[in-house]
Formats: C-alpha cells, sequence, structure tokens
C-alpha cells in the first residue's frame, strides 16, 4: 500500500508540474515592443485667411495650421522639447501688380506643454499679408531643427 501512494503522489506532483509549465506558456505575456524614443512627424497643414479690424483699415492675416503627431505608443514627449520653424521660400504676385518690398521672415513655435502619447497638436503661425495680395507662398516647415522632418507647403488665393 506504501508503494501505491508514493506512485500516486510522485505522479500527482509531475502532473501539477506539468499543468504549471503549460499554462506558462499559454497565458504568459507577450515581450514588450522596446521603442527607441519618441516619433514625432508633421500632419496636416492647412491655411486660412483672416481680417482683422473694421473697414478702412483691415489686417489681413494668413495663419498656418500645423499638426504635429507623437506617433510613439509609450513616450511622451516633454514640454519644450518640439520646436517648429516655418520659412517663406516663394513669393508670387499676378502679373502687372507692383510689388514694393515684400518680406516675410522665418517663425518659430515651441510646444510649451506636453505631448501625450498617439496623440497631436495644432500649433498656429500667423503672417500679415500686403493690400495686393500674393497669389501664391511656399513655405518650407520643418519640425526640430535641422535633423527634424521637413515638408513643403503652399498657399494658393482662391
Amino acid at each position: 500500500m506504501g508503494q501505491l501512494v508514493r506512485k500516486t503522489t510522485v505522479y500527482a506532483l509531475s502532473l501539477f508540474f506539468l499543468l504549471f509549465v503549460a499554462t506558462g506558456v499559454v497565458f504568459s505575456q507577450p515581450k514588450a515592443v522596446v521603442e527607441k524614443g519618441t516619433d514625432i512627424r508633421l500632419g496636416e497643414t492647412r491655411f486660412q485667411t483672416r481680417e482683422i479690424g473694421s473697414p478702412p483699415s483691415q489686417l489681413k492675416m494668413l495663419e498656418i495650421h500645423i499638426e504635429v503627431i507623437n506617433r510613439s505608443r509609450t513616450s511622451p514627449v516633454p514640454p519644450n522639447s518640439i520646436k517648429v520653424v516655418v520659412t517663406p521660400k516663394e513669393v508670387k504676385f499676378s502679373e502687372g501688380t507692383p510689388v514694393t518690398e515684400f518680406a516675410l521672415n522665418p517663425e518659430e513655435v515651441t510646444l510649451n506643454f506636453p505631448l501625450p502619447p498617439s496623440s497631436g497638436r495644432v500649433l498656429i503661425i500667423g503672417y500679415s499679408l500686403l493690400e495686393a495680395k500674393p497669389e501664391s507662398i511656399t513655405f518650407e516647415i520643418q519640425i526640430n531643427p535641422p535633423d527634424g522632418e521637413k515638408k513643403i507647403a503652399k498657399w494658393e488665393t482662391l
């Protein structure tokens, strides 16, 4: 009888051990994907014109709406670590329009709050336009210069 109890105990413990090994493989968590840091990208760029002030002396503004996206699934971007620079490259006027000195300077915007994982924000940069509105303006948009992503965007009058 003692022999039978010993064999049954060894057999039961062996099955119990194999059960834990098998369920450990089945129910184990997948290994976490290691990200190499944040992945910041430029999203969609939109343009909007606004008229500010009363009709005798209205100021025309061109707003550039730039979407900044954090594609990382786990890493938030700390505040003041995303910088966007917008540089006007080419300005075209319609033929016959007298072109006075029309110089647009590069503008820089810093995102001053954290950007959570898998989210985005829209940054707005504004330029004032002359009374003789240009036909088109080509902009170069770059995130975190000099190594960040670059994008060319063109605004045209309707």
